[in-house]
């Protein structure tokens, strides 16, 4: 569900715990990936740190890590050594569990784990049991689940009977997951998805300078309901209220309607993006600073699923014409960033900045927040042309696009779902039901449908 938002030091701090040295690997998922692209690992985009590192303690290499770093040719950069050496250990069984290190890469297995290849994923015994048919996909045993997670309770015993009665079992779980999304119980489950993305400091105050968020709780659980689309999230340009007040019953509203809302959302309606621009985002994320990486940082990992920290999404600009050895920002406010130590983050994070420069967080002298300045930090970033992706972007209109038709987004917002209702990622026998349920959300990007095929899948509806 993500983690609490570090702060620069503590970021940096984290991501060299991340490596055998004070030199940033970033592009070390990337290579593997590029070099194992089926494996079920980078379908599920877990591909981090803990591949090739000690999962805890001192920074340092697990089994299959001392393999590949042992491998990697002497005076041969990195990135450019790191294919060869990953091809070279391929037939070893670095963590001594039997399968060598290819067969539990393309299995989905961490290498350097002996415990990495789930239990759950080998052939189920038969066990006779008379109440579920265990190995098979079992209506009645995902009728129960559907009840418990979305409507918040066990079936009661004429439900079990009625179900059991039905003539078309299916199509009867669909209709009980209709009414279940309905219930209170979902709404609160929606909530509490809605603070992990959020990330709520303060009292929800519409008087609040800083912003109330549950304006930000409710479009989150506006947008992933109903027959809404999810990304709306990023490129929404409405509000949602309450209405009428007080019932949870969400309505999404054009404009303002009164001082209190006006208050809420300062913006105008081509300013607006989602969850990005809300006065409590903006005020929590950009403060005082001129380059608003903490704005970023935040919904790349929490909406894209992409941790910076962990080197996950790092996709290095260059606008240094190679001043240096390695992918560098310009240095816009003399943080140092142009350092290899910093530049492995920052050569990402702060082209996803640029387009968002002009969002002004805190003003103490205008005693405003969550505005726009048209002229803010102009000085030290002239334009709002940045990048995501790898990819050039200009302004916020095209951050948000690429960002709400991406891969990463789809993943993000099902992977969100899924470890809700099965409590614990994909298994790597689960991958190929996984992305096929993300590939399918990226093409309408409505969650409730997604929950109708995820019900259906094996992973959810085999004892």
């Amino acid at each position: 569900m993500g983690r609490p938002l570090l702060a620069l030091p503590a970021l940096l701090a984290g991501l060299l715990l991340c490596l055998p040295s004070a030199e940033a690997r970033p592009a070390a998922p990337e290579v593997f990936c590029a070099t194992y692209p089926d494996t079920p690992l980078c379908a599920s985009g877990t591909v981090a740190c803990s591949t090739c590192h000690a999962p805890s303690g001192p920074p340092g290499h697990n089994d299959y890590g001392a393999d590949v770093d042992a491998a990697l040719p002497f005076g041969v950069p990195f990135e450019e050594g790191l294919p060869e050496a990953l091809l070279m250990v391929e037939p070893l069984d670095s963590d001594g569990d039997g399968v060598d290190n290819l067969a539990e890469i393309g299995l989905g297995g961490l290498p350097g784990l002996d415990a990495a290849l789930e239990p759950e994923c080998t052939p189920q015994p038969v066990t006779g049991n008379p109440w579920y048919d265990v190995g098979e996909y079992d209506p009645e045993f995902a009728f129960r689940r559907v009840m418990l997670d979305f409507c918040g309770r066990s079936p009661r015993y004429e439900e079990r009977q009625a179900f059991q009665s039905h003539p078309d079992p299916v199509a009867r779980l669909s209709e009980v997951l209709d009414l279940c999304l309905q219930s209170p119980y979902w709404s609160d489950v929606l909530r509490e998805l809605a603070v992990g993305v959020v990330r709520p400091i303060g009292p929800p105050s519409d008087i609040n300078i800083l912003g109330n968020w549950e304006w930000d709780l409710r479009l989150f659980m506006y947008a992933m309901s109903g027959d809404r689309d999810a990304g709306d999230v990023f490129d929404a340009d409405y509000l949602v209220v309450e209405d009428p007040p007080l019932t949870g019953r969400l309505a999404a509203i054009a404009e303002p309607r009164d001082s209190a809302e006006a208050y809420a959302q300062p913006l105008l309606a081509e300013q607006r993006y989602g969850l990005i621009t809300t006065r409590y985002s903006l005020s929590m994320r950009v403060m005082f600073a001129d380059m608003p990486r903490t704005l970023t940082a935040h919904y790349y990992r929490e909406l894209l699923g992409l941790d910076i920290a962990r080197s996950q999404g790092l996709f290095p600009i260059d606008e240094l014409d190679g001043e240096y050895d390695w992918p560098a920002p310009a240095d816009v406010d003399d943080k140092g960033v142009w350092q290899e130590g910093c530049a492995g983050c920052h050569a990402t994070l702060d082209g996803l900045s640029y387009p968002w420069a002009r969002y002004e967080g805190i003003d103490l002298a205008g005693d405003t927040t969550g505005t726009v300045v048209e002229d803010r930090a102009i000085d030290i970033i002239p334009t709002t042309d940045g990048w995501i992706f790898g990819e050039p972007v200009s302004g916020p209109d095209e951050w948000v696009a690429a960002a709400v038709t991406s891969d990463f987004f789809s993943q993000r917002i099902v992977g969100l779902f899924w470890e809700t209702l099965m409590r614990r990622a994909p298994y790597s026998c689960e991958a190929e039901e996984f992305e096929a349920l993300w590939t399918d959300f990226s093409g309408h990007r409505n969650v409730e449908d997604t929950l109708r095929a995820l019900i259906l899948t094996d992973a959810y509806g085999v004892p």
